[in-house]
């Protein structure tokens, strides 16, 4: 069997919950589960976190599906607007959903009648980040546009901040503001919603007035802190790991893998792991990328190939099946996700989200 897995911790995982279980203070907890829980394993990170959160956020309605099909019974939200194609698999899974077009409520209304159920949708208000949503002017007409179906509930209303996890909180105060005053507009016109929720991992971290009454914890349930927060208590929660299959020796002039872009400078030991870009390990980290063999790091060289990549380790004592750690910890050494995201100009969340379903998820409990 492949040697290449992601073990996933669970004592990370309910970690960093209970965490944000803290910061909540009684508020509910929305864990936001997308993109195969950012690349986490939807399925295996909602079943442990079932327990200790309230509901579950994903982006399509097919990801709300797939839960279903795994057993997860508590409510599932979906984040972007659906279509109206979605609307009989949603109300099939029970599904809430984000409400900012009345096309697509309408499909979803006659699909529930058919049903013989209700469901409930969240006002996705538009407060700055002009991706999805409301604008602020239209929010008590769409409100009232949205009581003329009977068998729709009108049950959150939710904005999406676009820069809480910066620690000037200029940006965010703003769409904070415009939010709170469309939720007293609502209000003034006889409007309540028992779930009301803006805050995402930054602003859970940086910007208590944003809560209300739940949180929505993406990529911090991961152990992951956005941007320019800091949050030592959260732990990581994936570990990238694999086994040396070759070794070889490679004399001072001779290139390795394709390109010849990397020339031994001396005499060295080449080491093949199988991993590579066809598993979402990009061939941009070719020159950037290291592991960790015994606690101690070492250079990945040569260019990243689809299946496989090469280690140049010295004159070290390596041997065929020894473990290699390409994200988290081994021994005292750690590479994290954000160090990978810094050497490539990105950010944490698309290190770990690129990694694929070719490679196995595994739960361990530590």
């Amino acid at each position: 069997m492949r040697p290449t897995r992601i073990e996933i911790s669970q004592h990370a995982l309910e970690q960093n919950v209970a965490t944000f279980r803290r910061i909540a203070n009684g508020r509910a907890i929305i864990a936001v589960v997308k993109a195969n829980a950012y690349g986490h394993g939807m399925e295996l990170c909602a079943r442990i976190l079932e327990p200790h959160v309230d509901m579950f956020g994903v982006a399509f309605a097919q990801e709300g599906v797939q839960l279903r099909a795994a057993g997860i019974t508590k409510p599932i939200l979906v984040l972007m607007t659906p279509t109206a194609s979605d609307a009989e698999c949603i109300v099939r899974a029970h599904l809430d959903v984000v409400a900012c077009d009345l096309e697509v409520l309408a499909a979803l209304n006659r699909s529930a009648q058919q049903q013989h159920t209700h469901i409930r949708v969240h006002l996705y208000i538009d407060t700055g980040m002009h991706r999805d949503g409301i604008m602020p002017d239209d929010a008590v007409r769409f409100a009232e546009c949205c009581r003329t179906f009977d068998h729709l509930t009108l049950y959150g209303i939710c904005t999406h901040f676009s820069r809480s996890d910066e620690r000037d909180s200029t940006a965010t105060s703003l769409q904070n503001q415009r939010f709170a005053a469309v939720l007293a507009e609502l209000r003034a016109h006889g409007f309540e919603f028992p779930l009301i929720h803006a805050a995402n991992t930054g602003a859970a971290l940086l910007h208590p007035a944003t809560h209300y009454t739940a949180l929505r914890i993406g990529i911090g349930l991961y152990g992951i802190a956005p941007g320019e927060t800091v949050a030592p208590e959260l732990v990581p929660v994936l570990r990238l790991v694999t086994k040396v299959t070759a070794l070889r020796r490679v004399q001072a002039g001779e290139c390795v893998s394709y390109g010849s872009h990397y020339c031994a400078r001396h005499d060295t030991t080449i080491a093949t792991i199988p991993i590579g870009y066809g598993d979402g390990f990009v061939r941009m980290l070719t020159g950037k990328a290291e592991c960790l063999i015994a606690g101690k790091r070492y250079p990945i060289v040569g260019a990243i190939c689809m299946d496989e990549c090469m280690v140049d380790v010295g004159a070290e004592p390596i041997t065929i099946g020894q473990e290699v750690v390409l994200i988290g910890n081994q021994g005292d050494e750690s590479l994290p996700a954000r160090e990978l995201a810094n050497r490539l100009g990105t950010i944490p969340y698309e290190i770990t989200t690129l990694l694929n379903q070719r490679i196995t998820r595994v739960v361990v409990p530590e």
